[in-house]
């Protein structure tokens, strides 16, 4: 029990490392824009790089974590993200930026789906929303250091020494991993053989897509808030960067709270449908909120975001996995794919947002940014 514990704890610190390296990029930007003169059309094109990385990797970390098992991808991936995201702070040009976020997200693509079949194992059962719910408290605890953190680390040391002490942080989480998290069971694992009738049975399995659908929605909310809202304060409402990381962050402070909330009343409740669909439009219509000049509007609307795209996170994730559940070494599958049909299909979401900023203004683009996770979520009613 007590292995259990320390691989969890060990688990969750990785994951709040590995969402520093997620965020920092889009709250220290500012700066890089500085350096490198350029404007909010160079952060949609780095955050779409990102996207499509750790998107496109999902579906094929899951099928390595399938043969191999989810630890070592696991760990492989922390080490590919972690080493390139210290590389990025030795970047000489927006290209590197652009083609190391990438990679980037390759390593997390690898980490994520691995992470959550192991967290649901080392809790057991009964608790499996709970983890995830913890999981996800993780990296909205990481999203909070790298996006007002790192603003502070970032004004005092530069953003370029903050970029290689997270890779640093990084890669010393990988090694606590291969020491913390218990060996896969190796001997079931070597006699496993993957079939490809039961991978495209998983791929095109009606309630997986339909889960990746409605995720796609809650992604791109979450992109839209946790890339841009902190140059928005910055750079349209005037805000001090130091006091912008911080009102940017507070949709990760309360999805804190709100990820094992809605993990332990997905575990009691159940019903995916009906929480995910009223989750999706509550957050559709504050992240239209954002719109307004007005900071005290555009605080209540970001904290409202925060506590119902956690929702969607947890619940996806959860129902994913138990969908999965008579094939269990495909679970990890089932829920890379997930992730990976959102992740992947929100790419484009950053860069229309961006250039409809250059084009019509900031106020537009997030009231369109709501009507867009609107309609992304609607597919949750078709879920069984």
């Amino acid at each position: 029990m007590e292995q259990y514990k320390v691989a969890t704890l060990t688990l969750m610190l990785a994951r709040i490392i590995y969402t520093i390296n997620w965020f920092n990029i889009a709250s220290i930007f500012y700066l890089i824009a500085l350096d490198f003169r350029e404007d909010i059309a160079m952060l949609g094109i780095i955050t779409a790089s990102f996207l499509i990385g750790v998107g496109l990797f999902q579906v094929p970390a899951g099928i390595i974590a399938a043969k191999h098992g989810p630890r070592k991808i696991a760990i492989y991936g922390i080490v590919i993200a972690s080493s390139a995201a210290l590389i990025t702070g030795l970047a000489s040009d927006i290209t590197q930026i652009t083609i190391l976020r990438f990679l980037i997200g390759i390593g997390m693509a690898c980490f994520f789906g691995p992470s959550v079949i192991l967290v649901s194992k080392y809790l057991g059962k009964e608790s499996e929303g709970l983890g995830i719910g913890l999981l996800n408290s993780a990296h909205a605890l990481g999203g909070i250091l790298g996006l007002f953190g790192w603003v502070v680390l970032a004004e005092v040391m530069g953003w370029r020494i903050t970029l290689v002490l997270s890779g640093g942080l990084g890669l010393i989480t990988a090694l606590m991993l291969s020491i913390a998290l218990l060996k896969d069971e190796d001997g079931i694992q070597k006699e496993f053989r993957i079939k490809i009738s039961e991978v495209v049975e998983t791929l095109f399995n009606k309630s997986l897509i339909v889960l990746g659908l409605t995720l796609l929605g809650f992604q791109a909310g979450s992109s839209m808030i946790l890339a841009f809202s902190v140059f928005y304060f910055v750079d349209h409402l005037k805000i001090n960067p130091v006091t912008a990381g911080l009102i940017g962050s507070l949709s990760l402070i309360v999805a804190l709270i709100s990820s094992p909330l809605f993990g332990r009343i997905y575990d009691k409740i159940g019903n995916a449908k009906k929480l995910l669909f009223i989750s999706g439009i509550l957050s559709a219509v504050s992240i239209a909120g954002v719109a307004t000049d007005s900071l005290y509007i555009i605080i209540i609307s970001v904290i409202i975001t925060g506590f119902f795209l956690s929702a969607g996170f947890v619940i996806v994730y959860a129902k994913a996995k138990e969908v999965n559940k008579f094939q269990p070494h495909y679970q990890t599958l089932a829920v890379s794919f997930v992730n990976g049909i959102s992740l992947f299909g929100v790419f484009w979401i950053p860069v229309l947002f961006s250039f409809i900023v250059n084009g019509l203004g900031y106020e537009i683009a997030w009231l369109l940014g709501g009507l867009v996770v609107l309609l992304l979520v609607l597919p949750v009613l078709k879920l069984k």
